[in-house]
This record gives C-alpha cells, structure tokens and sequence, in this order.
C-alpha cells in the first residue's frame, strides 16, 4: 500500500489534533483531541486491512518521511515501511492506550446558524490571530449582519478584525477558540447550534470537523 498525499495531508493535519490515532479497518480515518473538543473525519482512497494503532503520529510520519516513495504492509501488530532493500517494522500500540472518538457518529442536536467560510477568510482569521496575539474568534449576528470576528473577546478595546460575510435575522454570538480551529486550509460549509457545537464540512468531500462553541456564547 502506497498513501496518496491527500492521505498524508490528512494525516500531517490529524497529528496537529491528536498525535494518537486508532485506524480501523476501512476507509475511514478518525481523530479527536485529548481536550474532546476538536473531531475530524474523512474517507480516504486507502482501504486498512485491519485496525491499527499509533501512539505518535508524527514520529510515524517521520518513520515515512525516511523513504522517498515508501510501500507500507500492514499487519495486525506491525506495519512494515520500505523501500528497494530498506525497512522499518514499526509496532502498533494498544487501543485501550490511545484517544479515540467514540464509536457512534456524530450528529448536531440543531442547526441555529449555517453559512459559507470562503478559503480567503479562513486564512484571514489565522493570520490575523497571530498578528493581533487573540486567540478568539467570534461569528457574531446582530439582526442584520452575519460577521466574523477576531478579538480578544474579554477586552472591548482589543484591537480587532472584523470581516462581514452575509446577512442574518437572527441576534447571537458564538465563541470559538482560535487553537481548535485545527482544519486543513480550505473552502467550508459552517454549521453551529446553539447546543454549543459547530461542525465545519468541505464542500466536495466528507471531510468534516467538529468544534466545542464556548460556554459564554449566547443565543436568542
């Protein structure tokens, strides 16, 4: 088996969420912080023989990273990495060792708000964030406007990035952190509920995170 690099981008990107990772048998890859306020899914072109366990992800994307176009031969306690006469056996930990979503999918007790996140503001918020040293993000809607912004929510006279992105009859404002805004940079469909959850969907795949909504947010 060889991992496309939609796959490793995948992986590069669940590392920053968890560096354990439970696969299981499919083609489906799962993750969620030890925090449990950040889970990512997404179907890959990969088909995983069986369920396989990595304590730190990155040490084995590292592993990788050591072959040019490596080959990797999944067992039920080791994969082996290769490539011409060179090799890495590289053991599975324990599932009872690792963080794991939970078995049951996901669903969203109600969605209250749901707009698009263009690429270009997504970026924005991350760039801004470090430049601006906040590490909130609000999408606020006041009745008429439905906006976006990065502040430091408990200082009124933070300085601030505010960037309007539709139109809302509804009156609310949920916090997110920054931090757990952990996506793979990209185009987004946003849906929050009042329940204080949000999930952030790629428009053309099943890739998809959920995101904790701060306990201070408010709606209607």
């Amino acid at each position: 088996m060889k991992f496309s690099k939609q796959t490793l981008a995948v992986l590069k990107n669940f590392a920053n969420i968890n560096s354990h990772l439970l696969i299981k048998q499919g083609q489906k890859l799962e993750t969620i912080s030890a925090q449990k306020n950040v889970m990512a899914s997404v179907s890959v072109t990969e088909t995983f023989p069986s369920e396989f366990g990595i304590y730190d992800l990155n040490e084995f994307l590292g592993a990788m990273s050591l072959f040019e176009d490596p080959d990797l031969d999944f067992s039920d306690k080791s994969v082996t990495i290769s490539q011409g006469g060179n090799s890495i056996k590289y053991y599975a930990a324990a599932a009872e060792n690792l963080t794991a979503p939970p078995s049951k999918e996901v669903q969203l007790p109600s969605e209250d708000v749901t707009f698009r996140l263009n690429t270009d503001t997504f970026a924005m918020i991350q760039k801004t964030a470090s430049v601006l040293h906040s590490g909130d993000v609000s999408v606020i809607g006041d009745g008429s406007q439905l906006k976006i912004v990065v502040a430091d929510k408990k200082n009124s006279t933070s300085n601030a990035f505010e960037s309007v992105i539709g139109s809302t009859d509804k009156s609310f404002q949920a916090n997110l952190k920054v931090d757990n805004l952990k996506m793979i940079p990209g185009e987004y469909d946003v849906t929050i509920s009042a329940k204080r959850i949000s999930k952030f969907k790629a428009p053309n795949s099943d890739l998809q995170y959920f995101v904790a909504v701060e306990a201070d947010s408010t709606f209607a």
